[in-house]
């Protein structure tokens, strides 16, 4: 989408957020040794940005395919084959490095993430729903938000040819799932684990694609009351920052199962939200040319910031201990590393797919924001 123009028009806006949201991953995973303690909390709470990548993939796909599916004009087939082209040159390119280190240089550290089965549902975008974490985790580890982007775009073609209302219901009925699965995961089991590193809980409401894709239909639900004209005030912007830190600093006291499902949900809906007024200093700044680059190459620089932090930390790190210097290199490398191959390589190979698949099935292109 690019550019705002009532409920019909496109939200730049949302394209720049996206690098906001990955920006907070990035800090997850960036090792911070020298930074007081207070950023490390809330930099640990960075996977929120996870959570705003779902409830925007709802939105956006019901944007860009919504009355198209209704009326029956895209075909199941055509369209899960777009989405495929959407996500597989970037995950196919990032995920075989792994396989090459593990099999050839035999290093330990990609060894546990490799292995046939592994691979296999892998690349099948299939890893979320095994409940190992070997599995999940298996390859590119930010890969397995992918598995469940997948499972999303499946269920998505059947739930938006239901009404509004209807939505909505199964959407709280999810929710009320999930929130008495937290209670009973939390009183009967609690750290307890099964297979692999982490707890049950961990797969069950960070990574399972049947619990996650909650904050996908809240983002088709908010796209309903964005067509209606429905805003908040802009004013409520910058509230809606400091309730999304309040919540990062105050999250380590609440119980996994609860951060990991519910907890967030209501600061991110507001968050979402109120970047969609119009006219805002905020949504302009976000709208920029720059912003739309970065969030453009979102994707690329998502998929890739963790290998590269990986690679940094092995040949950089000595030279510059400081986080304060550390931070913004490796941010500044990655960042760049991230346009350049979307640029040269996620878009060329995205559109050759598409393009294919489009004259096999004579489907236009939607003009919408990419998810």
């Amino acid at each position: 989408m690019t550019g705002q123009k009532g409920a019909t028009g496109r939200v730049e806006q949302l394209t720049g957020l996206r690098f906001f949201a990955a920006l907070l991953v990035f800090a997850v995973h960036f090792r911070w040794d020298t930074s007081p303690e207070a950023l490390r909390t809330l930099a640990q709470q960075g996977y929120v940005g996870v959570s705003f990548f779902f409830m925007l993939s709802g939105f956006v796909l019901t944007h860009s395919y919504g009355r198209r599916i209704r009326a029956g004009q895209v075909s199941f087939p055509s369209y899960v084959l777009l989405r495929i082209a959407r996500l597989t040159p970037l995950h196919v390119l990032t995920g075989l490095p792994f396989v090459y280190f593990a099999i050839v240089q035999n290093e330990a550290i990609y060894s546990e993430a490799f292995g046939v089965m592994k691979t296999l549902l892998n690349l099948s975008f299939l890893q979320s729903w095994v409940p190992v974490s070997d599995y999940y985790f298996s390859l590119n580890a930010p890969s397995w938000s992918l598995s469940d982007e997948m499972a999303f775009y499946v269920a998505f073609f059947f739930l938006v040819t239901l009404a509004p209302r209807r939505l909505l219901r199964l959407t709280l009925g999810l929710g009320g799932v999930v929130l008495i699965s937290a209670l009973l995961v939390q009183v009967f089991l609690g750290e307890t684990r099964f297979f692999g590193k982490y707890p049950l809980s961990h797969w069950l409401f960070y990574v399972f694609p049947g619990f996650r894709i909650l904050e996908f239909m809240i983002g088709m639900l908010l796209h309903d009351l964005w067509q209606r004209g429905k805003r908040l005030p802009a004013g409520l912007i910058p509230l809606s920052y400091l309730l999304l830190f309040a919540a990062m600093w105050i999250a380590p006291a609440v119980a996994d199962p609860f951060r990991y499902s519910l907890f967030y949900l209501p600061v991110i809906m507001l968050f979402f939200y109120a970047h969609l007024s119009e006219r805002s200093a905020w949504t302009g700044f976000y709208a920029s040319s720059l912003l739309v680059l970065l969030g453009n190459a979102s994707f690329a620089f998502y998929l890739i910031h963790q290998p590269m932090l990986h690679l940094m930390n092995l040949f950089l790190r000595g030279a510059m201990p400081a986080d304060a210097v550390f931070f913004p290199v490796s941010l500044g490398i990655t960042v760049v590393a991230s346009v350049l191959l979307y640029k040269l390589y996620e878009m060329p190979a995205e559109r050759a797919l598409k393009g294919l698949i489009r004259r096999r099935f004579a489907t236009p292109r939607p003009q919408a924001e990419r998810v």
